[in-house]
């Protein structure tokens, strides 16, 4: 059958916001998750505790910040002794790592604080509990199911290793599920604590081991030890054979007994759980545990394989060709509204973009978490919709890069009226005023925005392009920007013939809606309610929770190799007796 011939988009014909200089064209989005100063009790209130382990606690919190309390932010709180650390650098290290992440599967990190006797790290909180949680409630997932959760942890392992990272510690503690999984759903998952997690130079080889004894690969555990990425293909493998059966692929009731059926024994696909299921399956899994990294499957390769293939149904014209004009007018927004469009997308719940996540992975053929001008034309026209020859990826990218990333797309794509909640937009604004006076100052807008270079000449243009943008959209003419002014630089994104140009000074400052008025109307467009719902984690049976896993927390033998840090479930005892549930 033909393609249906493309309907093309028009432009807009009203006037354009974008600076009518290119001073600036990129701002660095790790940036939205800052180290911050002074103590973390005096930003977050610690809740109700959801987990521990042998290296700290990690706590619900609520953003005390916010000028309307009934619609704070709820964020989870790791809080890690230094004493029990032997290098505190290391958690700095971790939180670097993963503020440079974008995707719709790595839990995010927001904040980093720390105090003489603990450093803390404020992360996206994920409500559904862990993947090997919800197995010791319902076993194993039916295939379909097993796919989704896999597709997406696979699209989260290539998209690290393109970045050149290594993980190190796949299992299914560390996959998560955004939200309580319902009856007959997958939802969205996060893999989370990147604390084993580092930098990969490709062809290199890494000679110390880390990682969890139960999903580690053979070559980390074989004299000279000597690894590169394939070693996360292996872990891989170990979660999907978990996933679809149940059980583990190897056992052992020592540790030594464990580690040397894994350098050495076949898996086997013998029990009878594996009689129902399919071929392909059982080929996917099996071309991950190959015991020579040099014979495994790379992750790109696995998420080409056909069980893994998902059958994409891309959204109608008309949803598409909404989307086209909504990024349209993105590329025509000055920078400083294209980073508060980044940065409120950067906080923005699952539930107010799950519609767009899903159709960036329609779009993202690959699954490498980067969407290309090709695969997104490619997309486009299949269902009949033409993109703008002048819509690029610069436009619509702030990082410089050539290809979109994912808070990219939603910054781009998403309809705005839906996040213009205060709590949401009050996330965004204080990501801009780092030293929480409650303004947005020049040097503040010139370290989020600029590029820091000794370029005299180019530091000289930026600063007044900032000047620019003070000069616009600081209406009540105190030289900064504050939450009101911010809120109304936000609302005229929405409206491109709305827009004063930015480089025109003012000299009759506009009058600004008034607070509570603009605050009626974010809850009118949303609908949302104004205090987030806790839900509990799924607790397993006391009848599978008597079983112990030792595999967790077995160590490593002397001289061989690091213990990875275990994360137990809120309930006492639960990530102890999950494991061996299992089998």
């Amino acid at each position: 059958m033909g393609a249906a011939p493309c309907a093309r988009v028009e432009r807009p014909t009203g006037p354009l916001s974008r600076e009518t200089h290119e001073d600036l064209q990129t701002f660095d989005r790790a940036l939205l998750a800052q180290v911050k100063k002074g103590k973390v009790e005096e930003n977050y209130e610690l809740l109700e505790e959801l987990g521990h382990g042998s290296f700290g606690v990690v706590n619900r919190a609520r953003d005390t910040r916010s000028t309307c309390v009934s619609m704070a932010t709820y964020v989870a709180v790791k809080t890690i002794p230094k004493k029990k650390i032997s290098d505190p650098k290391s958690v700095k290290d971790e939180f670097n790592v993963i503020r440079q992440l974008d995707h719709a599967h790595i839990c995010k990190a927001y904040e980093c604080y720390e105090d003489r006797r603990h450093i803390y790290l404020v992360m996206d909180i994920c409500s559904g509990g862990t993947l090997l949680e919800t197995l010791c409630v319902q076993q194993r997932f039916p295939e379909a199911q097993a796919a989704k959760i896999m597709r997406q942890t696979l699209s989260a392992l290539l998209y690290l290793h393109q970045a050149n990272f290594i993980f190190r510690d796949l299992k299914t503690e560390n996959i998560m599920f955004a939200k309580p999984v319902k009856e007959g759903e997958v939802g969205n998952i996060k893999l989370i604590d990147f604390g084993l997690c580092c930098p990969f130079r490709p062809g290199a080889k890494i000679t110390k081991a880390a990682g969890t004894p139960y999903s580690v690969a053979p070559e980390l555990v074989t004299p000279p030890v000597q690894y590169d990425q394939r070693c996360d293909s292996w872990s891989a493998g170990v979660v999907m054979f978990i996933v679809l059966s149940g059980q583990y692929p190897f056992h052992g009731k020592t540790k030594d007994e464990l580690l040397n059926k894994i350098r050495k024994e076949p898996v086997s696909f013998k029990n009878p759980r594996w009689k129902k299921i399919s071929k392909d399956a059982k080929s996917s899994v099996a071309e991950l545990l190959r015991k020579k990294p040099e014979n495994r499957c790379s992750i790109a390769d696995a998420l080409r394989h056909v069980w893994l293939k998902a059958n994409v149904t891309l959204p109608s014209a008309e949803v598409m060709k909404g989307m086209v004009e909504t990024m349209i007018q993105f590329q025509d927004l000055n920078m400083l509204q294209k980073a508060a469009l980044t940065a409120l997308a950067w906080r923005a719940s699952d539930e107010d973009t799950q519609h767009l996540r899903q159709i960036f992975e329609c779009l993202d053929q690959d699954s490498n978490g980067h969407v290309t001008m090709t695969e997104l034309r490619g997309a486009f026209a299949e269902v009949g919709v033409e993109l703008p020859g002048d819509l690029s990826i610069c436009g619509v990218g702030t990082d410089g890069n050539d290809t979109i990333e994912y808070t990219e797309f939603l910054a781009a794509a998403l309809d705005k009226s839906k996040v213009l909640k205060e709590d949401i937009v009050w996330q965004a604004f204080k990501i801009f005023d780092s030293d929480g006076s409650g303004t947005v100052t020049k040097a503040e807008l010139l370290k989020l925005l600029t590029t820091g270079r000794s370029d005299k000449a180019k530091h000289e243009k930026e600063s007044k392009t900032i000047e620019a943008f003070l000069d616009s959209y600081d209406t009540s003419g105190d030289g900064v920007v504050d939450f009101s002014e911010f809120l109304h630089m936000l609302d005229e994104s929405q409206d491109p013939h709305r827009h004063r140009p930015v480089v025109a000074k003012i000299e009759s400052p506009a009058k600004v809606p008034e607070m509570n008025s603009y605050l009626d109307l974010c809850a009118s467009i949303t609908s949302a309610p104004c205090e987030k719902e806790q839900v509990a984690h799924p607790v397993p049976s006391r009848q599978t929770s008597k079983r112990l896993s030792k595999a967790s927390h077995q160590k490593w033998p002397a001289g061989c190799c690091s213990e990875a840090s275990i994360w137990h479930n809120n309930q006492e005892g639960v990530s102890a007796s999950c494991m061996d549930a299992l089998n």
